[in-house]
């Protein structure tokens, strides 16, 4: 029998990375970085939530011919970058993180969000994801989203992104022969000599089994939008909950 590999703790991860770099571990560019910070590029971090919520409700209208409403949850909210923005087009929104750290800083903007470190029990009539689940371990990531699903109102939107799969680049590298044991052994080698918390981890989900999650939840129509972070490809998965 192989060795048991304990799951990363993805948690910790995130309760580092908003301790030293809240901005940086949701945008990973130099300029989000802790020590390169300015008020002009911190405006500019928060700014590009409202460009991406505005593509986001646009192809909600498309896909499912309604607009947001009511009370919203943003799941992974990070900072409140697109928590923020989701303000403009729902009565209330409720950003929910795991990293304190994150949390003060989304706090600390002031906007009109709520920010909590336990997820709400909701209903929501909105959930919204974006660049967070491609960090979760899909065990642990699909019990999630079924949580979330759970939570959605009869006539609710979800828009949530998950990457699927990724370029050859990017996959651990091993000789023919031993291909089918690259994955074992990468897997031990972590659990010999770990990462320190604050590595930012990616994991790609099985496309089939977010679509029966979702259609279970009585998400019945589906649009999928494309997503590429630097060869790691993804979905925002658009959708709305059959009315009760």
């Amino acid at each position: 029998m192989g060795a048991v590999v304990a799951e990363r703790d993805t948690d910790a991860d995130w309760r580092e990375l908003g301790a030293t770099q809240p901005y940086w571990g949701v945008l990973t560019h130099p300029q989000f970085r802790t020590e390169n910070l300015t008020s002009a590029t911190v405006e500019s971090f928060y700014a590009s939530g409202g460009e991406h919520i505005a593509y986001v409700v646009a192809g909600l209208e498309r896909a499912t011919g309604a607009r947001p409403s009511g009370r919203a949850l943003d799941f992974g909210c990070g900072a409140g970058r697109l928590t923020e923005a989701m303000t403009a087009y729902v009565v209330e929104v409720t950003g929910y993180d795991i990293s304190p750290g994150m949390l003060d800083k989304a706090r600390q903007r002031g906007g009109r969000a709520g920010y909590v470190g336990e997820l709400p029990a909701g209903p929501f009539d909105w959930i919204n994801s974006f660049i967070v689940f491609q960090h979760i371990p899909p065990a642990r990531g699909m019990v999630l989203l079924e949580a979330l699903l759970a939570r959605l109102a009869p006539g609710g939107l979800v828009s949530l992104h998950l990457t699927i799969w990724r370029e050859p680049h990017l996959k651990p590298a091993a000789p023919a022969g031993w291909r089918r044991f690259a994955g074992p052994l990468i897997a031990l080698r972590r659990k010999l000599r770990p990462q320190a918390p604050g590595a930012i981890m990616m994991y790609d989900y099985d496309l089939s089994a977010v679509v029966e999650a979702c259609n279970r939840a009585g998400i019945a129509d589906l649009t999928l939008v494309a997503t590429d972070h630097g060869g790691h490809h993804g979905a925002i998965v658009l959708g709305r909950k059959a009315q009760a």
